[in-house]
């Protein structure tokens, strides 16, 4: 009896809300790095004497970072506590924010960056894993969908806040009054209210065979699909948002401020309230439906404002492209969650693997696009073309080979 004891409790325990805002508040701090690069792109090359699209792939090597981490994570999730996950990966991030605040060259920049992309991943998949082995089936959607909002938040309210920061004491110093304050926060946040106790899913799964879980995984066609969608998903969102802030500067003129102000900012904000819809929306019209719906219109959205030169009419395709990508992320995590629930640390950790791998396609591909052709018109156009391809490609992929478990005929 003693042995399911831990188990009782943290069910008790686990509907709190307290758990949820920790968990936001580490997956906010986890998120502020990304914004800070696309907006400093031409800040970091002038500091350090390279080129924006060299820059631009900092977020390559996050995202490379994050694969190897989430592989060792689909191996080893199961033995670890979430409070522990969660800690060290907000100290990882912290010690990223030190890092690039002291970086004297542009190599080191490089290789500390990587301290991101670890963090970020193990505060994301514990988080979708907490959630998804301790809510019932109405109030995960929910969960899941301010998760996915916060991220995109913290990018809206970091957008703003880095610009401001950046203008008085450089790029550099955005690392040392921002983001690391918001991960000591974060930190003290969970290590203070997070429970100590493992799920029932640990519990049970802590006795199996690793490769048994890993083989029942990979053998179950629509949860590959559902990987293969957020590879495309992941290389469309960020391969066709990398670049939104220099094509604002390049093409409309837009000086830095007014560009973060209507390209990320307003994006953001509409990516989080997308998500908070989508998060509500799922359960009433499927997640497999919604994941579909909601990522071609996306992409048909953001290829057709790269074709536009009138800046009122650009933004009127992109912003809601922003809410759809926002919808999309809520329900593809939820169907991805869903797909093996006693696998489902394991199912996480590989969909943010091949996210991991579609972020650094999908920036290495535009970046290479872009410097191919010498009129940026031309070659904003060719990006907005090959990312509306790669939506096209995730939203097909799940719609003729996935499946939505919660509905069993769709």
């Amino acid at each position: 009896m003693a042995a399911i004891a831990p188990t009782v409790e943290f069910r008790r325990l686990s509907p709190k809300m307290i758990f949820v805002v920790a968990l936001l508040t580490a997956v906010f701090a986890a998120s502020v790095v990304d914004v800070v690069i696309p907006i400093t792109i031409l800040d970091i090359a002038e500091t350090f004497s390279v080129l924006p699209g060299t820059v631009a792939q900092l977020d390559s090597l996050i995202a490379i970072a994050s694969v190897a981490t989430a592989l060792f994570l689909a191996r080893f999730i199961s033995v670890f506590r979430y409070k522990s996950v969660v800690l060290t990966g907000l100290l990882f991030i912290a010690l990223c924010a030190v890092g690039l605040f002291l970086a004297p060259t542009f190599p080191v920049v490089q290789i500390v960056v990587l301290l991101n992309g670890i963090g970020s991943v193990m505060i994301g998949v514990a988080a979708e894993s907490f959630i998804g082995n301790s809510y019932p089936l109405d109030k995960k959607a929910k969960a899941i969908g301010w998760i996915a909002a916060a991220g995109a938040f913290a990018n809206a309210v970091g957008a703003p806040i880095v610009g401001f920061i950046t203008g008085i004491g450089g790029w550099h110093s955005v690392f040392i009054w921002f983001t690391l304050p918001v991960a000591v926060v974060s930190l003290i946040l969970v290590l203070l209210v997070f429970p100590n106790y493992p799920s029932e899913h640990q519990l049970n799964v802590r006795k199996d065979p690793f490769m048994t879980g890993f083989k029942q995984v990979l053998a179950n066609r629509s949860v590959v699909a559902c990987f293969v969608s957020t590879f495309f998903g992941k290389a469309f969102g960020l391969g066709g948002a990398i670049f939104e802030v220099t094509f604002l500067r390049q093409v409309f003129s837009a000086s830095p401020g007014f560009a973060a102000l209507i390209g990320p900012l307003a994006g953001l904000m509409l990516i989080t309230v997308g998500a908070l819809v989508g998060g509500h929306l799922v359960n009433c019209v499927g997640r497999k439906r919604l994941t579909v719906v909601a990522i071609l219109s996306a992409g048909v959205f953001t290829l057709l404002s790269y074709f536009m030169w009138n800046l009122s009419v650009f933004l009127a395709l992109r912003w809601p492209a922003a809410f759809f990508i926002g919808i999309t992320a809520a329900a593809s995590s939820n169907l991805t969650l869903e797909q093996v629930p006693q696998s489902r640390g394991t199912v996480m950790s590989l969909s943010s693997a091949f996210g991991g791998v579609g972020t650094a396609v999908g920036i290495a591909v535009a970046g290479t696009v872009l410097n191919l052709f010498v009129d940026a018109t031309i070659g904003f156009q060719a990006v907005g073309l090959t990312v509306g391809i790669f939506a096209f490609i995730g939203g097909s992929v799940i719609f003729f080979f996935a499946k939505d478990p919660v509905r069993s005929n769709v």
